[in-house]
């Protein structure tokens, strides 16, 4: 089982040295206190750092301490029982974990799904309470999950903008600041020959490319 927790770690993205990473840190530090490397997965539209446990140091009491500050203050906790009994929500204790998505190994590389979340919190998927997961798919699965659930307690907040409303946002923004006043001539000649074309006449210059519908 414990291969098949590596597994399903090395499945949620690409594991990144923290030292020298450039990209969303997500409160981990790159002077090796909160691990030396950790699962980071990115699109054009999201970044995940995941805080992994197992990643982190837990020689010392600093360390302990720093490792349950950083797992205790997430909103949704991933967590992985090999236990008989169920997962406690208290084990942690922390007033934050509004989503736990808890993962039971199962026979023949299947999991058992268990999603506990506050009452306020609105639907999320793909996974659900009770679904049983391959595990080809399972890293995947969680982690569009605990993304759609971190969008899901993000849109409690009052006066929330969503990530694409806030994108439109700053495109509308370099729109107005960064507007070049350019014939499509022009455009089209930078694009299609960017050398200069000063040393041509102007008329000369905005018809360099003609385009024959």
């Amino acid at each position: 089982v414990h291969g098949a927790y590596e597994d399903f770690v090395a499945g949620l993205g690409w594991e990144v040295n923290l030292t020298n990473h450039c990209g969303f840190m997500g409160g981990l530090q790159k002077n090796k206190s909160t691990g030396l490397t950790t699962p980071y997965f990115a699109t054009s539209m999201v970044e995940v750092m995941f805080h992994v446990s197992t990643r982190m140091p837990s020689d010392s009491d600093d360390s302990l301490t720093k490792k349950l500050r950083h797992l205790g203050n997430d909103e949704v906790h991933i967590v992985w029982s090999e236990h008989t009994r169920d997962y406690r929500r208290g084990i942690i204790p922390t007033e934050f974990g509004d989503v736990l998505i808890v993962i039971y190994p199962m026979k023949n590389y299947m999991f058992s799904i268990q999603i506990m979340k506050k009452p306020e919190v609105p639907f999320f998927g793909p996974l659900f309470d009770g679904a049983i997961v391959n595990g080809k798919i399972l890293p995947i699965m969680v982690r569009a999950t605990a993304i759609n659930a971190s969008r899901a307690l993000k849109s409690l907040i009052p006066l929330y903008q969503n990530f694409y409303e806030e994108r439109a946002r700053y495109l509308q923004t370099i729109i107005q600041h960064h507007l070049d006043p350019s014939t499509f001539e022009d455009y089209a000649s930078q694009v299609f020959c960017p050398a200069s074309c000063h040393h041509l006449p102007p008329e000369t210059g905005k018809n360099i490319i003609k385009i024959k519908g």
